[in-house]
């Protein structure tokens, strides 16, 4: 029997091994290497693609926000001017009621003065026709009797007692 050497350099063997290696390593990159980098490049491409889709969004975002804060600004000024202008509305028509009142008021104050005015001249009027009344009925009495001043003073005592009673 022969003995087998434990480690052996066979030159054939090792020739079909690195021809087998060289052949393993060109079909691998034939077949696998460049299947793996097209989809790893695909992937790459995919993955900046998003990134850009991410990026163009976020611009439109923050677009959007400053369209949004724009449009709120304007919104704000919007009502403050509509505050303003109801505010002026009212106060013009409160000056404008308490205007009428006033006017109003004026009329009716006038109104009664001039009835004050009219009824003071008709009560004048009626004092005025009572004590010519009153003149003439002394006139007569007068003239009916001689008047001395015993007699004149009882004529005004009379008279006094007269008016008293009229009223």
């Amino acid at each position: 029997m022969e003995v087998q050497a434990f480690i052996s350099i066979a030159p054939w063997t090792m020739i079909f091994q690195i021809i087998n290696l060289l052949i393993l390593m060109v079909a691998f990159k034939k077949l696998l290497f460049k299947p793996v980098c097209a989809i790893l490049e695909k992937r790459k491409a995919e993955i900046e693609g998003h990134y850009q889709q991410a990026e163009e969004a976020e611009r439109s975002a923050r677009t959007l926000q400053k369209t949004y804060e724009e449009r709120m600004a304007g919104a704000r000024e919007e009502a403050d001017r509509v505050i303003r202008t109801a505010t002026e509305s009212a106060n013009a028509m409160s000056a404008g009621i308490v205007d009428d009142a006033r006017a109003q008021a004026e009329q009716i104050r006038r109104r009664a003065e001039t009835e004050i005015e009219l009824e003071r001249r008709k009560a004048f009027d009626e004092v005025k026709g009572e004590l010519s009344g009153i003149a003439l009925d002394i006139a007569q009495q007068v003239i009916e009797r001689e008047v001395d001043p015993k007699d004149h003073e009882a004529f005004i005592d009379d008279f006094i007692k007269n008016v008293g009673e009229a009223s």
